[in-house]
């Protein structure tokens, strides 16, 4: 286990799979989502989530089933969830 010296290939994979840990990009994801979730709740003072979350207000449509003998043209819109957030597209020249 405390092979820091070894060149052999996967000896990073092999400590992470024997400790039982995620990947650095799972843990990233998670953290990631741990720090939205903060700001979201306003848990973060130095961030003001006004300035950087903007919501999101479309959700999915619900179009009524059609039959031959009757026509309904009312489309219900439904929010899937209370806390969705658009995304920043990022672009770069």
């Amino acid at each position: 286990m405390n092979d820091y010296k070894s060149r052999k290939l996967g000896c990073v994979t092999g400590m992470l799979t024997s400790l039982k840990l995620d990947s650095l990009q799972d843990r990233m994801t998670y953290n990631h989502l741990v720090m939205l979730y903060k700001i979201a709740g306003v848990m973060v003072p130095a961030v003001d989530p006004d300035k950087y979350l903007t919501q999101k207000v479309e959700g999915r449509l619900i179009k009524p089933k059609r039959f031959s003998d009757c026509e309904t043209k009312n489309i219900i819109r439904v929010a899937n969830n209370t806390r969705s957030f658009k995304t920043i597209n990022a672009q770069t020249n």
